[in-house]
């Protein structure tokens, strides 16, 4: 006896998405062929929603079905979406001596991130050797509005993807925090402008950062490096003097990405 189905209701063009991804996610090392009785049972759907689903995902290839065992198998499109991925963790590796010089000039933190949805992620880190440092896991999820990394992969997104951030809301993490759309709005014409952002104790206190984008072959911000230090240390008087460091390690990992200025 087929399993039923038991979510959503079967015209929710959610629960498909999710029956779909669950179907991709079926498939592993060792399950790379599987055939619509072995899913249906898997994943507790009937044989013919795991057909249909299936149907989708091999028109968009993102499955193909091997002929010879009429089973299933991931398709080649999700070869381009992981090189995307990878993209972005070659940009991390490609940055790891340009991080290290300017921690080394800096002497302070430095730290790569990506954006991911409405957050940034820490991709890449060198630390300060100073005894006094502030430790920012690789993989911790910051704010965009209230972090130097952040208004830069924001700054640089489209004009459409800015408005839908902001309607969700502007989180207050310390007084600094700007929490006004239309104080965040200037912020971000600014960043444009200059090609650099900084943070006084907006996401923190005691933390200040300055940031600037990273620009791969295309054109687009793939990433922001930063420096970050103690408030006492790096102070706002002390930005200008940074700024040039910055930015000359970001252009150059740009123009190991292939971009030009």
């Amino acid at each position: 006896m087929e399993p039923p189905d038991t979510a959503l209701p079967k015209t929710s063009s959610v629960q498909s998405i999710e029956r779909a991804t669950a179907i991709l996610k079926a498939f592993s090392t060792e399950k790379e062929e599987l055939g619509v009785t072995e899913l249906s049972r898997q994943l507790s759907l009937h044989k013919s929603t795991v057909s249909r689903l299936l149907a989708s995902l091999q028109r968009e290839g993102l499955v193909e079905e091997n002929l010879v065992t009429r089973k299933y198998r991931l398709g080649m499109a999700l070869v381009t979406l992981g090189g995307l991925v990878l993209q972005r963790l070659d940009v991390a590796q490609t940055a790891r001596p340009l991080m290290r010089a300017l921690a080394d000039t800096t002497q302070e933190t430095v730290i790569m991130a990506i954006i991911d949805g409405y957050e940034a992620v820490n991709v890449a880190q060198v630390p300060s050797r100073q005894i006094v440092k502030h430790i920012e896991w690789i993989g911790r999820r910051i704010p965009l509005h209230a972090t130097a990394v952040g208004k830069v992969l924001l700054a640089y997104l489209p004009a459409a993807k800015q408005e839908e951030f902001i309607a969700r809301g502007l989180p207050r993490y310390t007084p600094n925090t700007i929490t006004a759309p239309d104080l965040l709005c200037q912020e971000l014409e600014r960043v444009r402008g200059q090609g650099i952002a900084t943070c006084v104790e907006e996401f923190e206190v005691g933390l200040n950062t300055i940031a600037a984008p990273i620009y791969d072959h295309s054109g687009g911000v793939v990433a922001a490096v930063s420096v970050s230090g103690p408030a006492f240390r790096l102070s706002p008087e002390q930005f200008p003097s940074l700024t040039e460091h910055v930015l000359h390690t970001a252009r150059t990992l740009s123009g190991q990405l292939g971009h030009s200025f």
